[in-house]
């Protein structure tokens, strides 16, 4: 795993070469981009205009100093809730041509919780004012459950692939094949236990982790905390089995 030093006031980590990671405060929200020869593939946009302002910002700031594109022409939602996603309308402001590529399903789930979005980022102490002014913007590219699509950002290719059923009925996860990063949004979790919320799966969520787990990969970054190794990703699936099988209660 690459651990690069970082410049002063940095606040993207290299996880593989070409891969970087942002842990937001508050909820230890991870944000990455995927870089090639094209620009950059952005992971997750945070919960507001004012925060995804701050990520391109940071991005234009620190990335050519390793050596890097700062030019977003791709983004990948991994799922609808809105830390996740409510930055989309303020990428799409900076770099009109950009593609916004998520689930199939999630459009439509953006379209009947987007209220109920803004209304758990106040809950969870988001600033009420930028919450309920955050615009909601639905990926226009989408991915189809167990249909992977490849992700061309110029000599780097980038796998989207929809799992399943698992933290929600719309979870997306990116794969970078030649470096074994498998950036898993909600699928995993390390800040804290994986969060059952009523549009969770249980007793579908560890058959479609071990569908994730089948790419391949050696480098996780999960949707919150640190980044991890198959070890830990094991040990999670086999305690969502155990959920699955009814032997243990999640919080």
């Amino acid at each position: 795993m690459l651990r690069a030093e970082q410049p002063k006031h940095a606040t993207w980590e290299p996880i593989a070469p070409g891969v970087l990671r942002r842990r937001l405060p508050g909820l230890e929200l991870n944000v990455a981009v995927v870089t090639g020869r094209d620009g950059i593939l952005l992971v997750d946009t945070g919960s507001h205009d004012h925060e995804a302002a701050d990520l391109l910002a940071s991005l234009a700031r620190e990335l050519p100093s390793h050596g890097l594109p700062d030019r977003v022409v791709a983004v990948v939602n991994t799922h609808g809730h809105f830390d996740h996603c409510y930055g989309n309308a303020e990428v799409l402001r900076a770099f009109p041509d950009a593609e916004i590529w998520g689930h199939a399903d999630l459009p439509d789930y953006l379209a009947r919780y987007a209220d109920a979005g803004r209304a758990s980022g106040i809950s969870h102490g988001f600033d009420p004012e930028l919450m309920n002014a955050a615009r909601i913007v639905p990926p226009t590219r989408r991915v189809v459950r167990e249909q992977p699509v490849t992700v061309d950002l110029g000599g780097r290719e980038v796998v989207l692939y929809a799992p399943g059923r698992g933290h929600t009925d719309h979870d997306v996860v990116v794969h970078v094949p030649d470096c074994g990063v498998l950036i898993a949004g909600d699928m995993v979790e390390e800040s804290g236990p994986p969060v059952f919320g009523s549009d969770a799966f249980a007793a579908e969520w560890s058959d479609s982790l071990a569908r994730v787990r089948a790419l391949d990969a050696s480098v996780w970054l999960p949707g919150h905390g640190a980044v991890v190794d198959e070890e830990f990703v094991i040990r999670q699936h086999h305690w969502l089995a155990e959920v699955a099988a009814g032997r243990v209660v999640p919080d």
